[in-house]
């Protein structure tokens, strides 16, 4: 029997849980399995409903607890089976180096698993994070990352540039000299999430949308990490991932929904209607 046979590709995800909400861990794991991916779901908070909507009820996981599922995890045997660490929305700032100390249990155990970090801090100019969380992530979690997800704000504000154009965006990844994926790139057309890496850059973009649902780049994060972990090649994971979210937010603003409808859309995070191109683009 083949090892994806015996083994399921498996990401542990390190999110906000929200009851009420598509958001966090709410959104990933329910599209990383749709995907066929095994998901371990890890939350830095429980919250009744999204913060914006009011009294969101419930709190950060308390820092012993959260040390305490790790550690039954590990008694269970499981971190050797993670092939990919997802962070997300902390609960709080001290949430980081707990999540640094998990990723390298991990690492010890599978020498191959990577840690992606979706460094959730803010978006349309403004942070929605505690000053204390930002430090942790920019110290903390980013020069640990193998991977970077920020949205064209967070990518901004962790860099310390102003960011004007593609090629703005480009640069600033490339500093960091590992993969970078950059969302929310705005463009004449639309939207565009940028693929950077040592060997090769790549852009795809969808047409614009009057709106998107809370939980969209939590969406995006996750289906670009089911994709890879699975086998699929960068751009082919960048197209699915850009694809399967516009077509779930374009189903969602047709029922007026203020949230994510996947269980209505699911159909389309693993084979989405639209499938954009990603184009390859030079060093700037």
């Amino acid at each position: 029997m083949s090892e994806i046979l015996s083994r399921p590709r498996t990401v542990l995800s390190i999110q906000s849980q929200v009851v009420g909400a598509r958001v966090g861990n709410s959104v990933a794991a329910f599209a990383m399995e749709r995907l066929g991916v095994r998901v371990l779901q890890l939350p830095t908070t429980l919250l009744g409903r999204r913060p914006d909507r009011g009294p969101p009820g419930g709190g950060p996981i308390p820092t012993a607890q959260f040390e305490a599922l790790i550690e039954a995890l590990a008694a269970d045997g499981v971190l050797g089976e993670i092939d990919a660490v997802l962070s997300g929305y902390l609960g709080a700032a001290e949430q980081a180096q707990l999540i640094v100390a998990a990723v390298e249990q991990i690492k010890a155990e599978n020498p191959k698993a990577i840690f992606v970090c979706d460094p959730v801090m803010g978006d349309e100019g403004a942070f929605y994070v505690s000053e204390s969380a930002v430090e942790a992530i920019k110290t903390q979690l980013i020069p640990r990352a193998d991977w970077l997800i920020p949205n064209w704000f967070e990518l901004g504000a962790i860099t310390g540039r102003a960011l004007d154009s593609l090629e703005d965006a480009q640069a600033a990844a490339k500093s960091f000299n590992k993969i970078v994926l950059v969302t929310s790139v705005r463009t004449a057309i639309g939207l565009g999430n940028l693929y950077v890496a040592p060997t090769g850059d790549w852009f795809c973009e969808t047409p614009r949308l009057p709106r998107a649902p809370k939980g969209a780049g939590d969406l995006f994060s996750a289906l670009f990490v089911a994709r890879r972990v699975r086998g699929d090649a960068p751009a082919i994971a960048l197209e699915g991932a850009t694809g399967g979210v516009y077509d779930v937010i374009v189903r969602s603003i047709a029922a007026d929904s203020d949230d994510l409808l996947l269980p209505q859309a699911q159909e389309v995070l693993a084979d989405p209607v639209t499938w954009p191109r990603a184009r390859s683009i030079a060093p700037p």
